[in-house]
């Protein structure tokens, strides 16, 4: 008999006795690889960040337009009462780059900003206007009578200027507003206007515009502008409208003068075109007739609410020093980028 005392067997667990030994899986590479984004698919991709870095671009401007505007409504208003005030303002930005036969390619800006300042007055607007280039070297109707570089049927200089407006009387037919302001020119040019506006209605198919201006301008002296036009609705996306417009000053010594004939038709939600024509002149030369043009105008709205592009063809039929007209074409892409913000608070008493 042995005396070495007996060891118990070490017990094995059933589960893991039962476990099978995993087999060996080769790896194939003859399999093809899992299909990634095709290329339209990641250039779409890239377009919608681009898209959304655009947008919150565009959106982080209106705020800080927004916060200026409002910080200069009330460093310089005082409310005596509690009321609402409204502050608002609207910035068209536009871009364009134009061929002309014989002359190549030219590239303009121009910047056009209006800013209601109801808390330093409810009837107070500032306007800013500017052009690093004339937009049109042909002749067209005054954009903006009394105001200096958009205020002649030809504009032929840079100019950049600001204006206060005071409103006399805004209603839904008739506008009446006097204004003054300076150029931002060596050395600076001021100007005062005074403007009325009308519209009316006559009958189910019919709206008539006038427009009466009286400026001044330091140097060039007194003037007057004087504008007509009238609108025919030919069906609910399509307008007839002739427009006529005379300037006479110190400045000109004669009768600007201009007349336009346009169709606007209403293709989409988002876009339009406008063909018109147009007679210009000045009664200084023998004939009165200086310019002659015809021109196409597609406008639509892409990509964004505040994004718009326009494609502009022309012809043009200037008088030249012999007195003969020449044919001129020429073609004008624009982008134009819209800003626009507006608050309404109420005001305590100081």
């Amino acid at each position: 008999m042995s005396l070495v005392p007996a060891l118990p067997l070490p017990v094995v667990p059933v589960c893991l006795a039962a476990q099978p030994v995993p087999a060996f899986v080769p790896l194939d590479f003859t399999a093809a690889p899992a299909p990634g984004p095709t290329l339209t698919e990641r250039v779409a991709e890239q377009v919608a960040a681009l898209g959304r870095r655009a947008e919150e671009t565009h959106d982080r401007l209106e705020r800080g337009i927004m916060q200026q505007v409002l910080r200069l409504d009330d460093f310089f208003g005082k409310a005596n009462n509690l009321k609402e005030q409204h502050t608002a303002y609207q910035l068209r930005w536009r871009n364009s780059l134009r061929w002309q036969q014989g002359s190549g390619l030219d590239v303009g800006s121009t910047l056009r900003a209006n800013l209601e300042l109801s808390r330093i007055n409810d009837r107070l607007q500032l306007a800013i206007s500017g052009a690093g280039k004339p937009d049109q070297t042909t002749p067209t109707l005054p954009e903006d009578p009394g105001n200096p570089g958009f205020d002649r049927t030809l504009r032929n200089t840079r100019i950049v200027n600001t204006e206060l407006r005071y409103q006399l009387m805004r209603t839904a037919q008739a506008n009446l507003f006097l204004g003054t302001g300076f150029d931002l020119a060596i050395p600076p040019e001021f100007f005062a206007r005074a403007r009325y506006q009308r519209l009316d209605r006559v009958g189910q198919y019919y709206l008539l515009h006038f427009g009466e201006t009286i400026f001044v301008k330091n140097p060039d002296g007194f003037g007057e502008t004087t504008e007509l036009s009238a609108e025919r609705s030919l069906d609910p996306k399509t307008l007839a409208r002739v427009a006529l417009s005379g300037t006479v000053s110190q400045e000109i010594k004669a009768l600007e003068w201009g007349t336009e004939l346009s169709l606007l038709r209403e293709l989409s939600p988002k876009s339009a075109v406008t063909v018109t024509g147009g007679v210009y002149g000045n009664t200084s030369i023998d004939d009165w007739v200086t310019n002659y043009r015809v021109l196409a105008t597609y406008r639509r709205n892409f990509l964004r609410s505040w994004l718009f592009y326009e494609l502009e063809p022309q012809v043009a039929w200037p008088r030249r020093e012999d007195g003969r007209f020449s044919t001129t074409f020429s073609v004008t892409v624009r982008l134009e980028i819209v800003f626009q913000g507006n608050e309404r608070k109420l005001v305590p008493p100081p």
